[in-house]
C-alpha cells in the first residue's frame, strides 16, 4: 500500500480525503451461563477456551493480530465479538510468536502469563502465600484480581489501571498521587500493530483540567478547559464526566450516556479510542477528535489542534495534504527504511526539514518498509 502525502502551498490545492467511524452499542443478549471467572490452582485460560462476562458483551481471551508477516498472539478482551482490535491488552509490548500462551493464578497467588521462550508477563506477585484468589471479568469489562478471603473481597490489581488505547466508562485518566502510577493511552503503530511505540498520548492535564494529545511528548491537541459536568470548550465532548482532584488522586472519568436505551432496546455504550493517526474516535457517537482535523501550521485553533513547531520556512500557507500521484524521477528524494517510524513520524521529519514538500510511505497496514522524502519546492518564486 502507498501512501502520499504533499504540501499546499501558495495557491496550489490538493484534495483532503477524510474517514468516519461507526457507533458501538450493547446488544441485546440472551440470558446464558458464561465462564467469567478464573480460579486459582489448576485452572488456566488459553487459547483454546475464554473468559466471557456474565452480560455476554466482553471476552478475555487470545487473539492473533498483525499483518500475515508479523502475525503475533496477544492476551486481550474485546467487545461484542471483534477481535480485531480489542481495547486491552496485556502483552503489548511481548508479543507471543505461536500458540503457547497461559494466563493463570498459581498456588501462592501469583498471577501470570507464561509462554514458551520468552519471560513471563507478570501482573500480580503476592507478598505471602495466599489462597482463594480469583479473577472476574466483570459486565464492565474489567479484569479484577480479588482476594475472595478478605472480608470486603479487596481488589489486587485490575486491568482498568492499565490502559493501552482505548478508555471505556469507569476507567480513569490521570495520576495516583500516593503510587506515582499515571493513567493514560498511548495509540498503536498503525492500525494493526499494537505496540506501544505508537507516536500519541491521550492524556489528562491535572493542572489545567483538559485533555491533551501529544506526539512524541509535544501537545498535539487539546480540548480546551472543562467548564461543566458535561462539556469542554470544544462543545462536541457532551458526555457525562466525573473529575476528582484531591491528595491522592486527580484524574477524569467519563460515564455510560444517560439515554441508556433505543427504541431497539439496544444501550448506547462509549468507548474513546486513541488511533494511530493521533484522533479519538468516540465509537458512540462516530465523532472524532484532533488526529487529521491537525495538518500543520493552518490548523483548526477552535477545533483543539495546535501549531506544529519548526523552522521559519513552514509559513501559515504550509499544510499536510493526502492525495494520490508521483514525482518524476529527476526530483531528489531521501529514504528511510526505519519500521519503528508510524506515518504521522514521517510528516513530521518532513515538516522539520525546509526542503522536503511531500513523504511517501511503501509497506502494509502493520509496517512501514521505506518512508521516501521528496526533496525539491513545488512552487519557485
Amino acid at each position: 500500500m502507498l501512501l502520499t502525502f504533499f504540501f499546499r502551498v501558495q495557491e496550489c490545492y490538493l484534495p483532503w480525503l477524510e474517514g468516519s467511524t461507526g457507533s458501538f452499542c450493547f446488544a441485546s443478549v440472551p440470558l446464558t451461563f458464561w465462564q467469567q471467572t478464573l480460579y486459582q490452582g489448576g485452572h488456566s485460560l488459553n487459547s483454546s477456551n475464554t473468559l466471557v462476562s456474565k452480560n455476554g458483551l466482553f471476552t478475555l481471551g487470545f487473539t492473533r493480530l498483525g499483518s500475515a508477516e508479523s502475525n503475533a498472539t496477544y492476551l486481550g478482551i474485546w467487545y461484542n465479538n471483534d477481535r480485531s482490535h480489542p481495547f486491552w491488552l496485556a502483552n503489548r509490548d511481548k508479543p507471543i510468536a505461536d500458540n503457547s500462551g497461559v494466563l493463570a493464578i498459581d498456588g501462592s497467588g501469583n498471577m501470570k502469563l507464561t509462554y514458551s521462550r520468552g519471560d513471563p508477563v507478570e501482573f500480580y506477585s503476592s507478598q505471602s502465600s495466599t489462597t482463594n484468589i480469583t479473577a472476574i471479568l466483570e459486565d464492565s469489562g474489567n479484569f479484577v484480581l480479588i482476594d475472595e478471603n478478605s472480608s470486603s473481597q479487596q481488589v489486587l490489581w485490575q486491568s482498568f489501571d492499565f490502559p493501552t488505547d482505548t478508555v471505556l466508562p469507569g476507567m480513569k485518566l490521570g495520576i495516583n498521587h500516593r503510587t506515582g502510577q499515571t493513567w493514560s493511552l498511548v495509540s498503536w503503530l498503525s492500525d494493526i500493530v499494537p505496540t506501544p511505540a505508537g507516536a500519541f498520548t491521550l492524556e489528562w492535564d491535572t493542572n489545567g483540567k483538559e485533555l491533551v494529545i501529544k506526539r512524541r511528548d509535544v501537545i498535539y491537541w487539546t480540548s480546551g478547559l472543562f467548564t461543566s459536568n458535561t462539556s469542554f470548550e470544544i462543545p462536541s465532548l457532551d458526555q457525562s464526566f466525573k473529575i476528582v482532584s484531591n491528595a491522592g488522586e486527580d484524574y477524569l472519568m467519563f460515564n455510560v450516556s444517560p439515554k441508556q436505551f433505543t427504541a431497539q432496546g439496544q444501550r448506547n455504550f462509549s468507548m474513546w479510542q486513541l488511533k494511530y493517526d493521533g484522533s479519538i474516535a468516540d465509537q458512540s457517537t462516530g465523532r472524532t477528535y484532533g488526529g487529521t482535523a491537525c495538518t500543520g501550521n493552518n490548523t483548526d485553533i477552535d477545533g483543539g489542534c495546535e501549531r506544529w513547531s519548526g523552522p521559519a520556512c513552514r509559513s501559515n500557507r504550509n499544510s499536510f495534504e493526502l492525495t494520490s500521484g508521483s514525482f518524476v524521477n529527476k526530483v531528489p528524494r531521501k529514504y528511510d527504511d526505519n519500521s519503528s517510524l508510524s506515518i504521522s513520524d514521517c510528516k513530521d521529519i518532513c515538516w522539520k526539514d525546509c526542503q522536503c514538500v511531500g513523504v511517501s510511505t511503501i509497506g502494509n497496514n502493520a509496517t512501514i518498509l521505506d518512508a521516501r522524502f521528496f526533496m525539491e519546492a513545488l512552487h519557485k518564486t
